[in-house]
């Protein structure tokens, strides 16, 4: 059994990922590769940071995804003094992805 959540693997007759709370799964789904090369656009303070972020890129057709500093049971932060996370954008669409960001960010 697996957490979708967590990624984890536990032994069979649980039910309930004990770091999370989610129910578990019989198999993960495989996640879609990346066909394109990534990098690091700009950290977030928070989720809702991240959020707003990610929609605005998407409407605009700049893939993107967060990259999560925490430990994915936990909330403990991967490293001192790390933010929520970092938004990563599709190395080609770097420049637009920080001329869209310009006003919030002041890099």
């Amino acid at each position: 059994m697996f957490c979708p959540n967590c990624k984890y693997e536990y032994k069979e007759g649980i039910l309930i990922c004990p770091d999370c709370g989610e129910k578990l799964v019989d198999k993960l789904i495989e996640e879609p590769k990346l066909n394109f090369d990534t990098v690091e656009l700009c950290d977030v303070e928070d989720e809702i940071q991240a959020q707003f972020l990610i929609f605005l890129l998407s409407e605009n057709s700049i893939e993107c995804f967060l990259r999560e500093n925490f430990l994915p049971h936990s909330r403990v932060v991967l490293g001192e003094k790390r933010k929520y996370g970092t938004i990563i954008v599709n190395k080609q669409k770097l420049e637009k992805a920080e001329d869209l960001i310009k006003d919030i960010y002041k890099k």
